[in-house]
């Protein structure tokens, strides 16, 4: 009776230093972004040449170009250039494109649906295959599987993105012909034709990190299976399901998620150069084009679009981190 009202008392303070914790991390994300966006334009202001020139072609007059630094801000101040573009951020409008004159939260609208359907697929893929071969692996029934697990998973990290890419195009659009070999078709439009064009993007993006996540998980799992408790809880006749899922799972995969949520950043790396492989016309082909063109209000924009989902993505991840995490309740 006693140790369970000492459990009931715990319970509350566990409670709230999960909670404090979590509200911690959740503030740390405004001075994380805050700083990330002056970086972010100060990169697009210092790399900017001749966008006017870029804007208006070489045979533009001096009237022609004035007008168009007074519209733009560009003879400003900087810091009063980086308040107008912070404002605007704020409210989700990131100004206008020197090349299109269009709305640059609408052109990347599109880029930002396609981009963020291949990188959640992909997260969600390599997570799927990482922590279930990684803990059928670290379970141990088999050495031969164990063996080729991690086999598996080194030469999964050790691919080329661009050369998984481009065999599998090889293979299954060109020799089999089942799913197409490029373009994006909305899930809105055929959910089916959604599927068949993601696929592909999806493995090639998926492997690597699946690969890490696979290793990490496979080597915790067998060191969390010899553990005393783990070896107490079997002796004493406990399910085979409930040791896996309450005693060796539970303490063991603290450590892949803080590993998917690194990977991230690199996912969305490599989604842009997926985009290229594949003929997606995502954020990634935005932003290259913008580069090629100067037209730094959407590169501004897709690096901060993209800043801002990595701080999310691992915020996510390090919340799951503190209610996984035994060592919190122990506190």
């Amino acid at each position: 009776m006693s140790k369970q009202t000492n459990e009931d008392e715990g319970a509350p303070r566990r409670h709230r230093r999960r909670t404090r914790l979590a509200f911690a991390r959740i503030l740390l994300v405004v001075p994380t972004l805050f700083g990330m966006s002056v970086l972010v334009f100060a990169v697009g202001r210092i790399s900017l040449t001749n966008a006017s020139i870029s804007a208006l072609g070489f045979f533009a007059t001096k009237q022609a170009k004035a007008a168009f630094n007074a519209r733009f801000h560009l003879q400003d101040p900087l810091v009063l250039q980086y308040w107008i573009w912070l404002k605007g951020a704020l409210r989700g409008d990131f100004g206008v494109s020197l090349i299109t004159r269009t709305s640059v939260t609408q052109s990347l609208r599109s880029g930002v649906a396609v981009t963020g359907s291949l990188a959640l697929g992909a997260i969600i893929l390599a997570a799927i295959l990482g922590m279930g071969l990684g803990t059928l692996g670290g379970l141990g029934r088999s050495q031969f599987v164990s063996r080729l697990i991690s086999s598996g998973s080194l030469m999964g990290v050790s691919i080329p993105q661009f050369w998984l890419g481009l065999v599998l195009l090889l293979i299954f659009a060109v020799k089999l012909g089942v799913v197409p070999g490029g373009g994006y078709v909305p899930f809105g439009q055929d959910p089916a034709g959604f599927v068949r064009s993601m696929a592909l993007p999806w493995i090639t993006l998926a492997v690597a990190p699946a690969g890490l996540i696979a290793r990490v998980t496979q080597v915790r799992v067998a060191e969390e299976s010899v553990k005393p408790h783990v070896l107490t809880a079997r002796s004493l006749g406990v399910t085979r399901s409930r040791v896996v899922g309450r005693y060796i799972l539970r303490n063991s995969l603290t450590e892949p998620i803080t590993v998917l949520g690194i990977q991230v950043g690199y996912m969305l790396g490599g989604a842009f150069l997926v985009e290229q492989v594949f003929n997606l016309p995502g954020l990634g082909q935005i932003a290259l084009t913008a580069v090629r063109q100067s037209d730094y209000p959407v590169v501004q924009a897709a690096a901060l679009y993209t800043t801002l989902t990595f701080l999310v993505v691992n915020l996510a991840v390090d919340l799951l981190h503190m209610y996984l995490d035994v060592r919190i309740e122990a506190a």
